[in-house]
């Protein structure tokens, strides 16, 4: 039996559930601390990529064309989304936070149709994708991309940076205590309003980070973030909202369900994941994790 394009998948979709947790972890964080549910998180995802693109392009004109430029694109990018996290925040977010949830969503659905005819001025309707140029290596007698590595241990980094800073820092502890008593919390003396726009800028900054380590493996395209933002609530609904553990655990399930699916059933790879949705929410409604 030739386990080679076994192989190959279940890479791929390691990859790809590690690029979801990124994602998703911003979009959990959010609404588990603010309550907020941003579906313009994927539009920020991919505005991400796009600064990604722009940034490595620029460096690579000035310094000359090496693998390596991703690493300071990517942290440039990361920043320049947390900045332009906390001026949503700051400026638009905070307005909604006692109107209903309808309302919450039509400003975030309201930004992923200005944020995406802003990509499509400025970077035009053309796929964008930066090669490194990395030779496969061969596994099981097939040739797999070294890239999905990076992008599995990135993930896994990240996920233990997180869940340390949430229960071994002060201000993570803080954070936790908010998602409880916000008014308990603001009679300590604590600032609520930068609380929130910080942790929406850190969920924004997460979102482009995952746009610039997803940018080597497959190109970016406007409408692309239509289709994650529905895997990204997959996940969160599965994990349960609000937990890092549970976004974690639930990425892996729908990245490696929605590769081996489309390597068996193609057409009914996105329903696969709504059917383990749909599951869960029968079986456990507050998620695998969620309270």
């Amino acid at each position: 039996m030739d386990i080679g394009p076994y192989v190959l998948q279940l890479f791929s979709g390691l990859s790809r559930a590690m690029v979801l947790f990124l994602l998703s972890a911003g979009l959990s964080l959010i609404f588990g601390v603010m309550n907020i549910l941003n579906f313009a998180h994927a539009t920020l995802w991919l505005l991400g990529g796009y600064i990604t693109f722009s940034i490595f392009q620029f460096l690579g004109e000035q310094f000359g064309a090496s693998p390596w430029l991703l690493l300071p694109a990517i942290v440039g990018a990361t920043s320049l989304m947390a900045l332009i996290g906390f001026a949503l925040e700051r400026f638009l977010i905070r307005r909604t936070y006692e109107r209903a949830l309808p309302e919450q969503l039509l400003l975030t659905f309201a930004l992923v149709l200005i944020t995406g005819d802003l990509i499509k001025l400025v970077w035009g309707v053309e796929n964008r994708r930066i090669n490194l140029g990395v030779e496969p290596v061969e596994m099981f007698d097939t040739l797999v991309n070294p890239y999905h590595f990076v992008i599995i241990g990135t993930g896994v980094a990240v996920a233990a940076g997180v869940w340390f800073f949430m229960h071994r820092t002060r201000f993570g502890k803080i954070l936790r205590a908010a998602v409880y008593s916000r008014s308990m919390v603001s009679a300590l003396g604590i600032r609520i309003p930068l609380i929130y726009a910080l942790v929406f800028a850190a969920g924004v900054g997460l979102a482009g980070f995952a746009g610039g380590v997803f940018l080597p493996l497959l190109p970016m395209a406007l409408g692309v973030d239509h289709d994650v933002i529905v895997q990204c609530f997959a996940v969160v609904v599965i994990g349960g909202f609000g937990s890092m553990l549970g976004t974690f655990v639930a990425a892996i399930i729908v990245g490696v369900v929605y590769s081996f699916s489309i390597l068996f059933w193609p057409d009914g790879a996105l329903a696969m994941i709504f059917l383990i949705v749909i599951v869960v929410l029968i079986w456990r409604p507050w998620g695998l994790f969620g309270t």
